[in-house]
């Protein structure tokens, strides 16, 4: 079964983790092979209840490793006076995404994140431009987006640019880029001025080296409190990372 080696690891991994383990105890050969029984007669029985169990359980290891690496880095993601906020300046949750505007799951998963900014009046969301599906030799049209839609903040439009760029049908080429930024109402000289101003490249390559220090590797990936979430899970994800992020700010006294 092509699941079988992956199940091993995990089972093999559950004590090196403290989100899961539940001793201190390391565990037997023979206990292994018996959870290992288990959940391949789980996986034949309820293959979906297996394969979600397992996906979480990756990504809790990933996220195992990014969020030592948070607090060093989370006042500058959070409140970068370069950086637009949407939703509640003032809201008592933060949720930091990782995007790049060529990205098709940001583009799919983004009627999930306007619906949670709409249902919850008490989320301060920070996109940060995220600009990693460029190729050598290609036009490197994701890092245009990212320059236009920081440009766009200048102006003080970076929602309208955002969301008309999130939810353009197709791909995205230079020609969209700054056909996106007409319809939005831009001043198009001066946009064209900030795009290429060192100060936006270093807002952008900022980001980037931060993203990628922490370990992210692709887009749409959220920092909710002290939770991280890797990929477009879904509305409920994010409510249940937002909803954690408010218990610890309870349990903390803040």
């Amino acid at each position: 079964m092509r699941f079988r080696g992956l199940l091993s690891g995990m089972v093999m991994s559950l004590a090196a983790l403290p989100a899961f383990a539940q001793s201190d105890a390391p565990v037997s050969a023979d206990e292994r092979a018996k959870i290992e029984r288990v959940i391949v007669d789980l996986l034949e029985r309820e293959p979906e209840l297996v394969i979600g169990a397992i996906q979480e359980f990756q990504r809790r290891q990933r996220a195992a490793q990014i969020v030592p690496k948070l607090a060093q880095y989370r006042d500058y993601l959070e409140n970068d006076d370069n950086y637009p906020v949407l939703g509640n300046p003032d809201g008592d949750v933060t949720v930091v995404e990782f995007f790049d505007y060529r990205c098709g799951f940001c583009k799919r998963h983004f009627p999930a994140v306007m619906t949670l900014l709409e249902e919850d009046k008490n989320i301060r969301f920070v996109p940060r431009q995220f600009p990693v599906l460029d190729r050598p030799g290609e036009p490197q049209i994701s890092m245009l987006a990212a320059r236009a839609a920081m440009a766009a903040h200048a102006q003080g439009k970076f929602e309208d640019f955002h969301i008309a760029t999130l939810t353009h049908q197709g791909s995205l080429s230079e020609d969209d880029v700054y056909g996106i930024a007409e319809r939005v109402g831009l001043d198009m000289e001066q946009l064209r001025r900030d795009m290429n101003s060192a100060l936006n490249d270093k807002i952008i390559t900022n980001s980037l080296s931060i993203g990628r220090d922490l370990g992210f590797s692709g887009t749409p990936s959220y920092i909710i409190g002290n939770d991280v979430i890797l990929g477009a899970e879904g509305l409920d994800a994010l409510r249940a990372r937002v909803d954690a992020a408010r218990k610890d700010q309870a349990a903390a006294g803040r």
